[in-house]
């Protein structure tokens, strides 16, 4: 028999596939208890195979339920912008409303690195009377759906822990990555990883031009006579 290791499996209750992967367990169960057949390298390529399947099923089974979750909710984006200085720069910071079938739940507050290989989360609030009701993770599904790249939380804290760590045991189990919390002390390395992407500003280029230029130690002299040495610094 053999296991097709299928991203697209459909997993109602009625489902061929759920069909097809009970029979698989029956079947590997009984071959588990027969004392008849020695387990040869035929009978665990089976268990490799249906041990994928299963991994591929429940995967895709979390993904069905959070997608259902997360039907008729919006990210519609207030603001973005991408200002030197920011933590992500040149990157954006967006601001977007959490709409749900038109009505405004909450808001998100998160940027987006300019290797566009990781979305952060700054801020994240759903109104107190629609809390409960799953719009949390709905928006964090929302969110990876249009990205496509981990997601990184930077102020988990206090009562918000538990809905962050139960948030990035569902989505891994769909196959989605929700990183630890990015605290302050880590911004630095992160900002490494996209600092060649960083444009000169203004003020970098002038001086640059005027290091370079041959009235320099001149300038540098009068600059130092009015201001003191290592102005520049």
């Amino acid at each position: 028999m053999q296991l097709a290791a299928r991203p697209d499996l459909v997993c109602d209750d009625r489902s061929p596939d759920l069909r097809e992967f009970r029979l698989a367990c029956h079947r590997f169960h009984r071959l588990l208890l027969s004392k008849s057949r020695p387990f040869q390298i035929a009978n665990l390529e089976l268990a490799m195979h249906l041990i994928n399947y299963c991994r591929l099923f429940l995967q895709r089974r979390n993904i069905t339920r959070l997608d259902a979750q997360a039907i008729g909710l919006q990210l519609s984006t207030l603001r973005s912008e991408s200002t030197r200085g920011h933590f992500v720069f040149p990157g954006l910071n967006i601001v977007a409303a959490i709409v749900q079938h038109g009505q405004k739940v909450g808001w998100i507050r998160y940027c987006v690195s300019p290797l566009n290989d990781r979305v952060y989360i700054s801020e994240f609030e759903v109104a107190y009377d629609q809390q409960r009701r799953g719009l949390g993770q709905a928006t964090l599904w929302k969110l990876w759906q249009q990205y496509q790249v981990p997601l990184s939380p930077m102020h988990e804290k206090g009562s918000s822990i538990g809905f962050w760590a139960k948030a990035r045991k569902r989505f891994a189990a769909a196959g989605v990555e929700l990183t630890p919390n990015i605290s302050t002390a880590q911004h630095p390395g992160e900002q490494q990883r996209w600092q060649h992407l960083i444009p000169e500003s203004e003020f970098e280029r002038s001086m640059r031009e005027a290091m370079a230029s041959p009235e320099w130690p001149a300038i540098k002299a009068r600059f130092d006579a009015e201001y003191g040495p290592h102005w520049e610094g």
